[in-house]
């Protein structure tokens, strides 16, 4: 019998320290005509400009789950691909797969560079180009193209993968009902009907006595405005201020519409309304 685990990240209301997404807020400064919105359009030949986003200064959590540290294969763009999707990203006669798991980038740096944007993690600079870091007036361009989940996040070569933890992200994706989409073997989420903590490892749940040491898991977070922790996707409309805001599985993002119940994680798994 396994022991469940409470939420790993601890605050004390949901406006506390919540987030639209680290690619949204740190990719336009410096410049104007900034709104926070980014667009949703895929161009037709999968053409953009690469920048960078996350690293030590930079290490904030994203909107769909998980930090932009800098060490693991993550992308911004989860407005055109959805959360947790797998994208191919090409240049140079290289190529990496990466999660895009952020929102983001605002769309006045896209007008900036004159063509569409994919923000990355600086691994993926690093392996296509050979620079920890790129900006949009670096123009280095790249061919993107979403791919399956169960193909292993990291350089394009046999056995390549990373970001996992556990024994990696090499293996067929589980399915998850807590997040209601695909995860990468490797993933550990918190699960929704026992708060048990599940490791999916080549397509099967295994139980887990806590998700240590593992860089990709999801799991509950404390509302102060219900006074216990719940699931990810949950949405609350927080005491404090008001607003809506969804669990994210490491914190509380934002927008959530009230129209659509829907956060940036996807559909609210409940909605609980002041």
């Amino acid at each position: 019998m396994t022991t469940a685990c409470t939420a790993e990240v601890e605050i004390l209301s949901e406006d506390t320290d919540a987030t639209s997404g680290t690619s949204i807020e740190t990719s336009a400064r410096g410049l104007s005509g900034c709104h926070g919105q980014a667009s949703s359009s895929i161009p037709a030949n999968g053409r953009y400009t690469i920048t960078t986003f996350g690293g030590p200064g930079d290490h904030q959590q994203m909107s769909c789950g998980g930090y932009a540290s800098g060490t693991t294969w993550y992308a911004a763009s989860r407005q055109r691909y959805g959360c947790g999707s797998h994208i191919k990203v090409e240049a140079n006669g290289k190529c990496v797969v990466l999660q895009t798991d952020d929102y983001g980038p605002d769309v006045c740096v896209e007008n900036a560079a004159g063509m569409p944007i994919i923000d990355v993690s600086p691994l993926a600079s690093k392996a296509l180009f050979g620079v920890s870091g790129a900006g949009w007036s670096d123009h280095l361009v790249v061919t993107v193209t979403e791919v399956d989940t169960s193909v292993p996040l990291g350089p394009c070569t046999p056995g390549g993968g990373g970001g996992g933890c556990g024994g990696g992200s090499t293996g067929m994706a589980c399915s998850s009902a807590t997040l209601d989409r695909d995860v990468p073997s490797g993933t550990f989420v918190q699960a929704s009907n026992d708060a048990t903590w599940y490791q999916c490892t080549n397509g099967t749940w295994t139980a887990k006595s806590s998700s240590s040491g593992c860089p990709t898991a999801y799991g509950f977070c404390a509302s102060a405005t219900l006074g216990e922790n719940v699931p990810p996707r949950t949405c609350v409309q927080a005491a404090s201020d008001s607003k809506w805001y969804q669990c994210n599985g490491q914190g509380w993002v934002t927008p959530v519409s009230t129209s659509t119940k829907e956060g940036p994680i996807g559909t609210c798994s409940s909605w609980n309304p002041l």
